[in-house]
């Protein structure tokens, strides 16, 4: 250790600043790899998931159309419901009409307001 000359110093200076260099290019070059492999598979993840949310949207207006069809006939053939009924029933069509729902059920609905059996 006593006897390091300065041209050892500078080699070791030297390997030391190439190794560094290679192992920050070769991180960047890894980064730049994965990013271009994994774009595409993300993309293709996140079509996925908007065609499954609109999906879930789907069955979940179809089946509160459903339920709010059976609600509206039971008033209509005079068949009691209690508040909480009611109340939920109002959550559900309020859902419905987030959902996009506006058909014959908002007809249907209204003119039982309009009566007063809502």
């Amino acid at each position: 250790m006593e006897n390091i000359s300065l041209g050892q110093i500078a080699t070791i200076i030297t390997f030391a600043s190439i190794f560094i260099g290679a192992i920050t290019t070769l991180i960047a070059f890894s980064k730049s790899f994965i990013s271009k492999v994994l774009n595409p598979i993300n993309q293709k993840i996140d079509r996925l998931e908007k065609v499954s949310m609109k999906s879930r949207n789907n069955i979940e207006l179809e089946l509160i159309k459903i339920i709010l069809v059976n609600f509206i006939n039971d008033i209509e053939q005079g068949t009691d419901k209690t508040q909480i009924q009611k109340k939920n029933i109002y959550e559900l069509y309020d859902r419905y009409k987030t959902l996009g729902g506006n058909s014959y059920v908002h007809d249907r609905w209204e003119k039982l307001i309009k009566e007063g059996k809502l």
